[in-house]
């Protein structure tokens, strides 16, 4: 259910006409602002009016731009292919109110506009005047705001009204529980932090050891997704009922075969299987994903998976429909 949004409850007039309720969202209380602390040498330049600083609000961006990052813009900069830029707002936003503008990933080739972050499919023409400004560099949040999940809270809360159901007390916070679990992997800092709480969303951690199997040290800095779902080549960290925690490339025995088999870790010691009977069977389960890792200021590619394409007997198993392909989450 992470991947859904709700849109609205489907009710039927008293002439038999359906129609979708939408839900109402009330616009967002100001969000508490802080003094924004920049290197002398963006200082310099903002002097210059070379470049000015903002904070971007939302998780459109993520996992490269997390809500309440400061961003470096450049107004003498000419856009490159797969830049991210920023483009003026027409408007205020109908949830966040009053705002500059809104970022973007540029695609020089096609003249459109994106999103990093999957769940926005939206694509859209730009004109080369529309763009306000590149990106340069991108300044790690000193804190969360409370306000940071309001949309997604208030979507919450609006399908628990129509389903009439209550609320949970730490309604846009991690359990206590799973942020225990997280810990035994990542140390996160207090910035990721509201008043010890853990929001939801992405967040930056370092691990607490070394994972040399998949090239990640105690000084790179991690973008990670806590979910209980994973994808077959995801970087992922997984548990199991005993309190053991691994971290590795998600991969399958056999997944270009008719029946692919388990799923599994491969770490320097050994091989992990973290199902067992044909992937049927979840012997650990998921409690992140790392979505991004970053070295010394640079982006590091995530570490690449390979396929096991190990032969399987041809007879059908007695459950099929417990089999999932390349696409399958476990």
């Amino acid at each position: 259910m992470d991947d859904c949004e709700y849109l609205g409850t489907l009710e039927r007039d008293p002439d038999g006409t359906v129609r979708i309720r939408r839900p109402h969202i009330p616009p967002a209380p100001a969000r508490t602002k802080q003094p924004i602390q920049i290197p002398l040498s963006v200082e310099r330049q903002v002097a210059r009016g070379s470049v000015y600083v903002t904070t971007v609000i939302g998780d459109s961006m993520q996992p490269t731009i997390l809500d309440n990052d400061v961003v470096i813009v450049s107004t003498s900069r000419s856009p490159r292919h797969r830049d991210i830029v920023v483009i003026r707002a027409k408007g205020p936003h109908p949830v966040y109110g009053p705002i500059d503008g809104y970022v973007w990933r540029y695609d020089a080739r096609t003249g459109d506009l994106g999103k990093d972050n999957p769940h926005y499919r939206d694509r859209q023409p730009v004109m080369r005047e529309e763009i306000m400004g590149v990106v340069t560099r991108i300044l790690p949040r000193a804190y969360r705001d409370e306000q940071e999940n309001y949309l997604r809270i208030q979507q919450h809360r609006a399908l628990s009204q129509a389903c009439k159901l209550t609320d949970p007390p730490d309604l846009g916070f991690y359990r206590e529980r799973d942020l225990r679990e997280l810990r035994t992997i990542f140390q996160i800092p207090e910035s990721e932090l509201v008043k010890s709480r853990l929001p939801w969303g992405l967040f930056r951690a370092t691990t607490i050891a070394n994972h040399p199997h998949v090239g990640i040290t105690t000084q790179d800095v991690l973008t990670v997704e806590p979910t209980i779902e994973s994808c077959i080549g995801q970087l992922v960290v997984k548990r199991n009922k005993d309190g053991e925690t691994i971290l590795g490339i998600l991969q399958r025995d056999g997944l270009r075969s008719r029946y692919p088999g388990e799923f599994f870790i491969e770490t320097d010691e050994r091989r992990i299987n973290v199902s067992r009977d044909d992937g049927r069977y979840p012997l650990y389960r998921a409690i992140a994903v790392i979505k991004r890792i970053q070295r010394r200021g640079v982006v590091i590619r995530l570490p690449q998976w390979t396929i096991s394409v190990t032969a399987h007997p041809e007879a059908r198993p007695q459950e099929p429909a417990g089999v999932r392909g390349a696409g399958g989450r476990r």
